[in-house]
């Protein structure tokens, strides 16, 4: 969460609303989110053990820092991280995860659930574009289809907590978030029992389940829906660099660095400080970043670009740099590779380009990462950029990967 580091008013013990950093209400209406389901958003305690990486780099002091180290990342990755990972260490550590959990009028017969990740730049409303009756929603398609579904925020973003962007905030830790949400899910989450288990991510979201079934194998779920990667990883880090990614605190200061109060149970007070989000958390600089990067013109609404740009959320500087893993060896379950056509973090633009050395699509070559796979299938919307869910080829989007689920035995 956001650091206190003013002073302490003594004060009467009231009643309060804490207001974090870019955070909202803690509760979304079941009409707001679809008339489809039924919908609850609540902080989930989610314990985990993860092994980071010690990062040999300090709370940038200003944008400049920042600047640098992205310039030396992404175009000597090798050695910019030789130079600052300097072994492993433990993170047991229990998180506030925000989730929204969406249960159908109508539960298909083989009692369907889906976890659902987001990418960099997003909280859980990625998957909730335009909210009731919008096309763009997908947690309302997987409901229609009688899924149940968990969206939420990934440690720090949104309503989640908000640690240390260097030392907890990691890849690893994300990973680790992920799995135990999967296995929340395996158990009873407000006394609703699921047979079926599916995992859906978007890019970031995507690289996190991937590592997840790296390290579990089968063991979270029955099959996996990938979105927003491919194995083109020669030139993903030079377009990462297009984002101009910024200090989110700098970069809006009224989402992200107000004045917060909050209760001090310990010293039985309230802690005025400041609530602006430590300087590792960054965003993409503007809305023309955004564009470039999610959007495939002109195939889209405006004001969904517009609305993801006010919306926007951080990434920390621990999580860019250790994000990544092994491809799945142990995953044998089915797997969807859904990539839009012209995603440009994914693919520069062209996901039809051939993969180095093979006559697959980058999209088709993304099989690599799951070696073992019993059932590998992929789907590229035309006309559609990095950010799916955002595009106007959205609906049919939906439409195949729920089918695709459906057909599964």
């Amino acid at each position: 969460m956001p650091s206190f580091k003013l002073l302490a008013l003594i004060i009467p013990l009231v009643s309060l609303t804490t207001r974090v950093a870019g955070q909202a209400s803690t509760s979304t209406s079941a009409d707001r989110v679809s008339k489809f389901g039924k919908c609850t958003e609540s902080l989930i305690p989610v314990s985990i053990n993860a092994t980071n990486v010690i990062l040999d780099f300090d709370t940038p002091k200003d944008q400049q820092v920042v600047t640098d180290l992205i310039l030396r990342w992404t175009t000597d990755p090798e050695g910019t991280l030789g130079g600052i990972i300097k072994g492993n260490v433990d993170n047991n550590n229990t998180y506030r995860i925000n989730a929204l959990f969406c249960v159908p009028e109508e539960q298909d017969e083989r009692g369907t659930v889906e976890l659902a990740v987001h990418g960099v730049g997003f909280d859980h409303t990625y998957w909730t574009v335009g909210g009731s009756g919008s096309k763009y929603n997908y947690v309302e398609a997987a409901l229609k289809a009688g899924h149940a579904i968990l969206a939420y925020d990934r440690l720090g973003t949104g309503k989640s907590d908000k640690p240390d962007g260097l030392k907890e905030v990691q890849g690893p830790t994300q990973v680790e978030v992920a799995a135990q949400l999967a296995r929340y899910l395996q158990g009873k989450p407000q006394g609703k029992t699921f047979g079926r288990f599916l995992g859906i991510g978007h890019s970031f979201g995507s690289i996190t389940l991937v590592a997840a079934l790296s390290k579990y194998g089968d063991e979270l779920f029955n099959a996996t829906v990938i979105t927003g990667i491919t194995p083109d990883t020669q030139t993903f880090l030079p377009r990462l660099a297009t984002q101009s990614l910024s200090i989110a605190a700098e970069n809006n200061p009224k989402r992200f660095g107000e004045l917060t109060l909050t209760f001090c149970p310990v010293l039985l007070i309230l802690c005025i400080g400041l609530g602006a989000l430590p300087r590792e958390y960054l965003v993409w600089n503007s809305i023309i970043n955004n564009q470039q990067n999610f959007f495939a013109y002109p195939n889209y609404d405006p004001a969904i670009l517009k609305d993801t740009e006010a919306g926007k959320w951080s990434a920390t500087i621990g999580e860019f740099l250790t994000a990544g893993g092994s491809p799945a060896l142990n995953y044998t379950n089915p797997v969807i590779v859904v990539t839009g056509e012209k995603d440009y973090v994914a693919c520069g633009a062209n996901c039809l380009t051939k993969a180095n050395g093979t006559n697959l699509n980058l999209v088709e070559a993304t099989k690599s990462l799951f070696p073992a796979t019993r059932n590998y299938s992929t789907y590229i919307p035309l006309n559609t950029g990095h950010g799916l869910t955002a595009h106007l080829s959205a609906p049919e989007t939906h439409a195949v990967i729920q089918k695709w689920i459906a057909d599964l035995l």
